[in-house]
Formats: C-alpha cells, sequence, structure tokens
C-alpha cells in the first residue's frame, strides 16, 4: 500500500508529541513523507503523490482548534480547481483519508461549557472541508489529547511521550487494518 503521509507542524524542533509520533512511523513503516514546515511545497509534485497514494494521512497538532498554517498554506495551494475541484477537478475522488491529530488540551475543554467553546467535531468539520470537497474518503480521526510536554503550561514530557506512542500505535494498526 502506498501511504503519504503529509505532517502539518510548521516546526518538528520544537516539538515533543508529533515529533515523537513521526519518528515511530518512520521506524516501523514504509510510508512516503511530506514535512511541509521543512521545505518548499512544489505543487505539481504534491499533487502527483496525492494522486500516487492509496492512502494520505494527514498528521498535526491543533492550534487554536484548527490545523498549522503551514497545512492551510498547503491546501490553498494544491487543492486547486480542477484538480481537487471544479467540473474537470475531483481527480482525489475517493483517495482515503485519515486525521492524526495531537491537542495540548484536555478532551473536556472541547465543549460548549469548557475553554474551546464547542465540542471538538465541530471544530474538525471546518478542517475536513478542502477534504470532503475533494471528495477523498474519511477512513477515521485518531486524535490524543493531553498531549502537552510543556511543563510551564501544566504539561509532563513522559506522559507525553507516552501518550505519543499510543497514539502512533493507534495509527499504525488502523493502516494495518486495511489489508488494502
Amino acid at each position: 500500500m502506498n501511504v503519504l503521509l503529509i505532517d502539518g507542524h510548521p516546526d518538528l524542533n520544537t516539538s515533543t508529541a508529533n515529533a515523537a509520533i513521526l519518528s515511530q512511523f518512520k521506524a516501523h513503516t514504509d510510508w512516503r513523507f511530506h514535512h511541509l514546515g521543512e521545505r518548499d511545497v512544489v505543487v505539481a509534485d504534491e499533487q502527483a503523490a496525492l494522486l500516487a497514494a492509496d492512502l494520505v494521512i494527514v498528521q498535526f497538532p491543533l492550534y487554536w482548534s484548527t490545523f498549522p498554517h503551514v497545512l492551510k498554506k498547503w491546501i490553498d495551494d494544491v487543492f486547486t480547481y480542477d484538480f481537487a475541484f471544479g467540473p474537470n477537478g475531483s481527480k482525489l475522488k475517493g483517495k482515503t483519508l485519515l486525521f492524526s491529530i495531537t491537542a495540548g488540551a484536555k478532551e473536556a475543554s472541547y465543549s460548549i461549557e469548557g475553554f474551546n467553546l464547542m465540542p471538538f467535531f465541530a471544530y474538525q468539520r471546518a478542517f475536513e472541508h478542502a477534504f470532503v470537497a475533494a471528495e477523498m474518503t474519511l477512513l477515521d480521526t485518531v486524535i490524543t489529547f493531553e498531549m502537552n510536554a510543556d511543563p510551564n503550561e501544566g504539561g509532563d514530557k513522559s506522559a507525553c511521550l507516552a501518550l505519543a506512542r499510543q497514539h502512533a500505535d493507534k495509527v499504525m494498526s488502523t493502516v494495518a487494518a486495511l489489508n488494502f
């Protein structure tokens, strides 16, 4: 199976959770990785990689309850008219998609009464939009909350690393169960 992982973290050098998750993926899979924060995006190359993929995994940390700017820019640049949508678009129609998301906040904060004011699924609908418009098939969303390693913000690095291992294992087992 040809798996393309789009890494939407803007700077893995400052990451604990996402860096650990990607390290696990690299050690245990043969997936292709596109790190958006580390290189310039060549639209034709990105579109070709999407077309060649059997499964697209979009990995990112929640930033203010949405994806980081590098992932937004990638979507704006790559999901173009007549490629991802439009009368000659829908070239991604039926491509399988999996979201792999980390969140520093507690799950309970994603509620009407919580700090984030809405349940997580309400935010997810917004960042799914470009992929749904491109007629991709959402397989699953793997999200892990409390991925905060910064003790100055109430985080715990060893707990975060343990959660990162569990998150990576869950994503890999979800992919393995596909049996493409």
